[in-house]
């Protein structure tokens, strides 16, 4: 197998949205040509948010191609050219109504890199300071705090669904601590 990257022989936009948009690449890598659709997205910041004492702020919104309300951590997309940690907490600010005293960068990870470009930047935001929310014209979302072992927990019985919330939490867990694990939550 090859190491150097394949050549774009062509790249057609076949819908610009709001959000993102999508284009067909045809593709030569090696003696191939082929054909893939990409879902063009300036990545997300991603952000878990735990308080002093112990708890974690989920929000619950309604995610309409999952056709469900969900619990996830708080997370938003970056404005172009944006850096992945003031895009945190500018979206810490506005969903949440918060400011970190500390946000701690966990990882980075493309979502679905088989046919989306969306790269996701992952922060333990802790010396939270609570003031307002400034929520966008569109979002209705309710705040949501749970103990961190509760969010452990809910994890596993399937309670949270959203990859992103769990891949968070988890990086999380051991850098929030051990105090956190004295609610009952089995050590794995």
């Amino acid at each position: 197998m090859s190491t150097h990257c394949p050549q774009i022989l062509d790249s057609k936009k076949i819908f610009h949205g709001r959000v993102f948009d999508v284009t067909v690449d045809t593709i030569r890598e090696g003696d191939k040509t082929y054909q893939r659709e990409t879902v063009h997205h300036p990545g997300s910041a991603v952000i878990v948010p735990v308080f002093a004492d112990g708890t974690l702020a989920l929000v619950r919104q309604y995610r309409h191609p999952a056709v469900r309300y969900l619990l996830e951590v708080p997370a938003g997309t970056l404005k172009r050219g944006e850096d992945p940690e003031e895009g945190a907490a500018r979206e810490l600010q506005e969903e949440l109504g918060c400011t970190a005293g500390s946000l701690e960068k966990l990882s980075e990870f493309f979502v679905t890199p088989g046919f989306c470009e969306e790269k996701m930047w992952v922060y333990l935001a802790t010396e939270l300071t609570e003031t307002e929310q400034q929520l966008d014209e569109d979002e209705i979302i309710e705040v949501v705090r749970i103990p961190f072992s509760q969010a452990l927990s809910m994890i596993t019985t399937g309670e949270i669904e959203d990859a992103k919330t769990i891949i968070g939490i988890m990086l999380a867990a051991p850098r929030v601590g051990p105090p956190m694990f004295e609610t009952g939550y089995p050590a794995v």
